[in-house]
């Protein structure tokens, strides 16, 4: 495997975490938006009718969708909860304290390249060339990683 390989590797895998966080956002903005129809729709709760083979009127379908998709966030939470973990005590492992911090601030805490390169007082090219080491070094440490 080529270097270029196993950097890209290293990078897929720590990218997991931002695109989990961005689906559970999505997911968090589809369930505002139905609460929101469920305000202002005109929703008409019938009193007398007893239902047996399950909800027929759009507000309990809309609850049950709000349901479900809550679960599906806090199963997602769990998730995102658990790569974090993993890749913090990998990263951790490093033995270059910049590389460490450049991958916990893109990858864990999802800080975009110029304030890394502020936090670090390094130039923007200073901190893309540790961050490539950075890639390298932790997929060379880590080849068998899946994305």
């Amino acid at each position: 495997m080529t270097d270029k390989e196993i950097s890209q590797q290293a990078k897929e895998y720590l990218m997991q975490i931002s695109k989990t966080d961005r689906l559970i956002k999505r997911l968090t903005e589809t369930v505002s938006t139905l609460r929101s129809s469920l305000t202002s729709g005109n929703y008409e709760l019938k009193q007398d009718v007893v239902q047996t083979s399950g909800p027929k009127n759009a507000l309990e379908n809309t609850m049950l969708k709000i349901v479900d998709l809550e679960k599906q966030i806090d199963d997602r939470i769990d998730e995102l909860v658990s790569m974090k973990a993993d890749a913090l005590k990998k990263i951790k492992e490093l033995p270059d304290f910049d590389q460490q911090s450049v991958l916990i601030s893109r990858y864990v805490q999802g800080v975009k390249w110029l304030q890394i390169s502020e936090d670090m007082n390094y130039s923007i090219s200073q901190v893309y060339k540790i961050h490539g080491n950075a890639l390298l070094s932790f997929g060379t440490k880590y080849p068998n990683l899946s994305a």
